[in-house]
Order: C-alpha cells, then sequence, then structure tokens
C-alpha cells in the first residue's frame, strides 16, 4: 500500500473547501421547487395526499439526518478512527434536526388529515392519544434530540474551529472526556427517542395494531439511511473538495461494510416482526402486514424488500463493490429510494381510507421539498463550522498507515 503524507496544514485548507454555493443552489432550487408542489396541493380541494407525503417524508428526513449525528456519535464511543476523514460530513445533518422541529409544527396544521384517532378516539390507548398531550410530548422529544445533537457536536467542532482561527494545531484528545459522554447520552436518547416517535407518529395510524419491535425498526432503519446518505456525501465530496490522498479506498471499503452490515440488520429486524405477527396470527396484527403483502400494495412490499435488502445485499457482497465508487454510491442510492418508500409504506396505507398506492406529483414534489431543505441546513453547516476536521483526519490518516 502506497503511503500518502498529508500535512496538517493542507487538512485545515480542505476544511475550508466545503462547496457550500454548490449544495445551497440546488438545495434551493429543490426546496422552491418542492415548495410549490406542495403549496398547490395544500390549497386545493384535496390536501389530504399533500398531507400524507408530507407525513412520510417528515418521517424519513427526520430518521435520516438524526441517524448521521448518531452515527458521528457511535465514533467516538467505539474509537473508530477511521471515520476521522468524514466524520464531519455526518455531523452536518445536526443542522437539519433544528428544522424538523419547524416542519412539526405542519404536522400539528394538518393533524385532520394524518391522524385518523382524532375522528376515531381509541379507547384503548386512553388519555395517551390526545391532541394537545400527543403534540406537546413529539415536539419536546425533537427539541431535546436536537438540543442533545447541538450539544454534542459544537464540542466536538470547538477545538477544529479555534485551530483553524489560530493556526496552531490542537491535540486529537481534547476535551474527550466531555465529548464521549455527550455521543453516549444522544445515543440513548435517540433509541428511546425515536421509538417513542415510532409508536406516536406512525403505529398510532394504524387502528388497534401493535408491536413492540416497530420502535427498534424505525431507528435502525433510519441509521441505515444515514450511512447510504454518508456514503454518497463522502464520494460526491471526495471528488468536489479534492480528497482523493485523503478519503482513500481503505476509508469507503470501512463504511461500505457498515452499510452492506445494517441492510442484514434490517431485514432481520423486519423477519423478527413478521414471525412473531405470523406465528401469533391475531387478526389485530396479522392485517397489518399482509394488506402491504396483497393486493394493491404488494408490489410495493416487494420493492422495499428488494430495494433495502436484496438488492444491496448482493451487490455489495465483495470488497470490490464498495471500493468502486460508482458502484457504492449506486446501491447507496437505492437503498435510500428503497427506505423511503418504506417509510410511505408505514404511513398511507393506514390513512387513505383502502385506497392503493399513488405515487405522483404530490409525492416527488414533497420529496424535493424535504431534500432541498436538508441540503440548505447542510450547507449551512458547511459554511459555518469546519467541515473536516483536521485533527481526526491527521489522526485516521497517521493510522491507515499502520
Amino acid at each position: 500500500m502506497s503511503v500518502v503524507t498529508v500535512s496538517r496544514s493542507d487538512l485545515a485548507q480542505k476544511a475550508r473547501q466545503a462547496p457550500v454555493a454548490r449544495f445551497a443552489l440546488f438545495g434551493a432550487i429543490a426546496a422552491i421547487l418542492g415548495g410549490i408542489v406542495v403549496v398547490g396541493g395544500l390549497v386545493s380541494g384535496h390536501p389530504e395526499r399533500t398531507w400524507w407525503a408530507y407525513h412520510a417524508n417528515f418521517m424519513f428526513w427526520l430518521g435520516l439526518a438524526q441517524g448521521m449525528v448518531v452515527f458521528a456519535a457511535t465514533q467516538k464511543l467505539a474509537k473508530g478512527h477511521w471515520s476521522g476523514v468524514i466524520i464531519r460530513f455526518a455531523e452536518a445533518g445536526v443542522a437539519f434536526t433544528t428544522v424538523a422541529v419547524l416542519l412539526f409544527i405542519g404536522l400539528i396544521i394538518g393533524r385532520e388529515h394524518i391522524f385518523t384517532w382524532i375522528h376515531e378516539p381509541r379507547p384503548d390507548v386512553g388519555w395517551w392519544l390526545t391532541s394537545k398531550w400527543f403534540f406537546l410530548r413529539n415536539g419536546a422529544i425533537l427539541v431535546v434530540l436536537a438540543w442533545l445533537s447541538w450539544r454534542f457536536v459544537r464540542r466536538d467542532t470547538a477545538p477544529d474551529v479555534r485551530e483553524l482561527a489560530g493556526g496552531e494545531p490542537v491535540a486529537r484528545l481534547e476535551d474527550a472526556g466531555r465529548i464521549s459522554r455527550d455521543a453516549a447520552i444522544l445515543v440513548l436518547a435517540y433509541a428511546a427517542g425515536f421509538s417513542l416517535l415510532a409508536f406516536d407518529l406512525m403505529m398510532s395510524l394504524a387502528h388497534k395494531w401493535v408491536s413492540n419491535l416497530f420502535g427498534i425498526f424505525y431507528f435502525m432503519g433510519s441509521f441505515l439511511s444515514a450511512l447510504m446518505m454518508l456514503a454518497i456525501l463522502s464520494i460526491a465530496l471526495r471528488r468536489t473538495m479534492g480528497l482523493a490522498d485523503i478519503y482513500s479506498k481503505r476509508q469507503q471499503h470501512d463504511l461500505g461494510k457498515l452499510c452492506f452490515g445494517f441492510s442484514v440488520f434490517w431485514a432481520y429486524l423486519m423477519f423478527s416482526q413478521y414471525l412473531v405477527i405470523w406465528y401469533g396470527n391475531l387478526p389485530e396484527e396479522t392485517y397489518f402486514i399482509f394488506y402491504r403483502l396483497s393486493g394493491a400494495w404488494r408490489p410495493i412490499g416487494i420493492a422495499v424488500f428488494f430495494l433495502v435488502f436484496l438488492i444491496p445485499f448482493i451487490g455489495l457482497l465483495g470488497e470490490k463493490p464498495k471500493k468502486f465508487s460508482p458502484i457504492m454510491a449506486g446501491f447507496a442510492i437505492v437503498s435510500l429510494a428503497g427506505i423511503w418508500l418504506e417509510r410511505y409504506l408505514e404511513v398511507v396505507p393506514s390513512i387513505n381510507h383502502g385506497a392503493g398506492p399513488a405515487l405522483g406529483i404530490p409525492e416527488v414534489g414533497t420529496a424535493l421539498f424535504f431534500g432541498g431543505l436538508f441540503l440548505l441546513s447542510w450547507a449551512w453547516f458547511a459554511g459555518r463550522y469546519p467541515i473536516i476536521s483536521p485533527r481526526l483526519a491527521a489522526d485516521a490518516l497517521e493510522r491507515e498507515q499502520h
């Protein structure tokens, strides 16, 4: 293996070269075009379809952004030095967690079209599903997670901000104890908070359906989407920022192995949930699964399985596909499309009054709107914080040579 030497000053220079303008431009175009579609749908005579798409996209993009920050937190806890070059790409997702708090207001506005239990009260869960307490509870979860995420990211970026401002290198382990503590708290809050969000914002839509595994299925699926998005960002930024000597094939292979492993874990959780429901054979449980695997929804259900698990599993099974950027990016895009369809499949069949799937302009436009806001928030972060950590990148490159 050839040894590439990159100086600390070169890394500091790379940290200032994030393609902020390009990301902001693409994000603005997508958000404006998508926003026009969303507004047009909401002011039409039948806004419910747009609200359904809004809710599905909210759950997808929220999970993706929060999962990116949690990935960075897991690297601190696991002492994953290999990710030192790309860890800031993941932490940039923290900006969207604040945007998500504002987007949550949209769910409150459109609650009559989204949450069926408002019209059909569920006495079996009593006070848990009451409008005021419901939205206050979930809004508080989003606020707390956003605050914990920002606390972790700001503390982790503080040494790099000082290094770029003063020009003097800082120690790799500076403030490591407090950063690890914040990371541990964030990971635990993510698991608990996203389980509650899954139960409240998605599982409650299906009348009388309950699955104790649904919480972990949602937040681990969101973590998988974060890994796939990080793979795409790393490959794209490797070219636009000239990181060929910094983000190596070995690091891409490590990230690819995580993408592959959590694709398998997603399938394991899905089968674990399905097996218990199938074995119990209780009508109040089986209808949720079988409704999505038969009739009009069957093609979507099969597509989710193929896109999220089977295709990435076969495609990323070997070492070479993970290291070859076009193939790795292609399978990451396929997986993200599958996870987006999964969110659509978990939300819409429960609230569209028995109709089949409808994937058209409202769904695509809403996805553009949310995706554009994600890119804009990512660009905002990259314009204010070092998008590469000189100290962590130098450590990763040094260890890679041994």
